[in-house]
């Protein structure tokens, strides 16, 4: 999303990629910082507009792919809820089946 904001206005990109580094840091997870830095987008582009940056017009364009992006992350929220969903940095469950029997 910081990319498309980018685009938008640098400044606007930079708070969104600024709000997804800060939340991935402090809770290790993507899919939460995504959605945070989503929700936040579009209070930083209407305060930005109230401040003289020309991003007013754009609004509705950033409302719309917040939106986009948290719908899309939907799962991700029902795993985070349940405390399923995976951190950064943490090991994947190899799947292999395979257990330790022990020497017994």
């Amino acid at each position: 999303m910081g990319g498309i904001l980018i685009a938008i206005n640098q400044w606007l990109g930079i708070a969104a990629i600024a709000t997804w580094i800060v939340v991935a840091l402090l809770f290790r997870y993507s899919s939460l910082a995504a959605i945070v830095s989503a929700v936040f987008a579009p209070a930083y582009a209407f305060f930005m507009s109230l401040l003289g940056f020309d991003v007013g017009s754009m609004l509705p364009a950033v409302v719309l792919i917040s939106a986009l992006l948290v719908w899309r992350h939907k799962s991700n929220i029902f795993n985070l809820v349940a405390g399923r969903e995976s951190r950064i940095g943490e090991k994947k469950d190899s799947g292999s089946g395979i257990q330790d029997q022990g020497s017994g």
